[in-house]
């Protein structure tokens, strides 16, 4: 958390804006077997999350929109990837 704040207050600082994301795809493939499992247990309250996550990105999407750049979190190898949009 602390290197995406840093590489977003440069970003910020500097008068562009940035959009901040999770690698979804990464994290689904390291889950495997046990990811769905826990799906099916956890569902009822999953689903009640999903929905105020739903809710929360097109909030942020909206209010980052066009940004100059994207920084992408990769919790699985633990790295950060910042593109730049523009």
């Amino acid at each position: 958390m602390k290197g995406i704040k840093l590489v977003e207050a440069m970003i910020e600082s500097q008068g562009m804006k940035c959009r901040v994301r999770s690698d979804v795809k990464s994290s689904l493939a390291q889950g495997g077997v046990l990811g769905i499992a826990l799906g099916v247990i956890s569902a009822p309250i999953t689903a009640t999350m999903a929905g105020i996550g739903v809710a929360a990105s097109v909030g942020h999407t909206l209010a980052t929109y066009n940004p100059d750049y994207e920084i992408i979190k990769d919790y699985i190898n633990k790295k950060l990837h910042v593109i730049c949009k523009k």
